[in-house]
């Protein structure tokens, strides 16, 4: 009788030990859903914002090469009328003041870029203790 008392208790030992482990399972991977689903968000946001850099990016040459194409334009139209002497000068100067807003356009890219690569490596390192939460979480 006493051996079938001990072994009803190491029964009921077992048991619980068992629903113990099982809660635990279930919230770890409940937790690592969770991470997963904070992962993918993120791959997400740094996708949309590679696609904003590449927008911003060919919308600046875009507008580069438009006014380059108009002093360019304007340079022939003053060479051929060789009158103009006056216009020449306007135009150098609007060449002038051209290639500095292309400059300023170029600094304001370049500051656009590194901000957006700040931002990414942000991300990267979130994503990347996202990641180590989640592997911990696991195991």
């Amino acid at each position: 009788k006493d051996k079938y008392n001990k072994t009803l208790q190491e029964v009921d030992s077992l048991k619980h030990e068992l629903e113990t482990r099982t809660e635990l399972a279930r919230r770890h991977n409940a937790k690592a859903n969770d991470l997963k689903n904070k992962v993918a968000e993120w791959e997400t946001v740094v996708k949309s914002e590679k696609e904003e850099k590449l927008d911003i990016s060919a919308d600046m040459v875009r507008q580069y090469k438009t006014m380059q194409s108009t002093m360019h334009l304007e340079f022939i139209f003053l060479n051929q009328s060789g009158t103009h002497a006056g216009q020449w000068e306007t135009t150098k100067a609007k060449l002038e003041e051209t290639e500095k807003e292309k400059a300023d356009l170029q600094r304001k890219y370049d500051d656009a870029v590194e901000k957006w690569k700040g931002k990414m490596r942000d991300m990267e390192q979130k994503y990347e203790g996202i990641l180590i939460e989640a592997m911990d979480a696991v195991a």
